[in-house]
């Protein structure tokens, strides 16, 4: 087997247990059941967010060899605004992207953008949404993921693959085991279109930094809008 088509599997594996990860870390509200945490709910998304960022530093950490040293190289301020700039207008983005995604689905997305959603930061998950959760999906899709495949394949091939496997942690499993669920790939959709924005960044500015202030830049939108 040739090292790229290694590195390929490699990477999807290693995302099948970053998804794993997830569900298990998800099964934390039996948590709630079991020690009577009432206000478990409260701190849902801190707890998660929590959870995968330390899972993943871990993960950087035993695959680094026990270092942290470089993990987020320095590069030009540019990179740094432009991401910002990028993730608080990728918003915006959506819309017309919702539009092709309506038209290929017949579904009927849409987004309001009524900047509405200020009072969501009186509620702490806003650091997990914001910080925890985009930090840690970045150190593994474009730490880990993206960084290894341009080592072994073209720099196109690893941001499509990466966008794919980022995005596969949005895709509607519940629909292969539940009935009832009615989830469908609209998150998936968007989630790949960011994914390659995230990628490029990592790719010109050589540093996770920028993708890191993409991710937490949209997420922040999100939350507003």
């Amino acid at each position: 087997m040739n090292k790229t088509l290694t590195s390929i599997l490699k990477a999807f594996l290693a995302t099948l247990l970053y998804i794993i990860g997830i569900e298990l870390i998800s099964l934390c509200y039996l948590i709630e059941e079991t020690i009577d945490f009432e206000n478990y709910d409260r701190f849902y998304y801190l707890i998660q967010g929590s959870l995968q960022l330390i899972g993943v530093l871990i993960f950087m950490f035993i695959i680094r060899k026990r270092t942290f040293k470089h993990l987020i190289k320095t590069t030009h301020y540019k990179w740094y605004l432009f991401a910002g700039i990028l993730g608080i207008s990728f918003v915006f983005l959506q819309t017309p992207l919702k539009w092709v995604y309506n038209l290929i689905f017949d579904t009927e997305y849409s987004i309001a953008y009524r900047f509405d959603g200020f009072p969501k930061f009186k509620d702490i998950n806003w650091i997990s949404i914001i910080m925890f959760i985009p930090i840690g999906e970045e150190l593994f899709f474009r730490g880990y993921i993206q960084n290894n495949l341009q080592k072994k394949t073209n720099a196109v091939v690893a941001i499509l693959l990466t966008s794919i496997l980022f995005a596969s942690i949005h895709a509607p499993y519940l629909n292969l085991i539940f009935e009832f669920s009615k989830q469908d790939w609209h998150s998936f959709y968007l989630t790949f279109f960011g994914g390659l924005i995230a990628g490029l960044l990592y790719l010109k500015s050589k540093s996770l930094g920028p993708s890191m202030i993409f991710h937490m830049s949209w997420n922040l939108m999100v939350m507003i809008v």
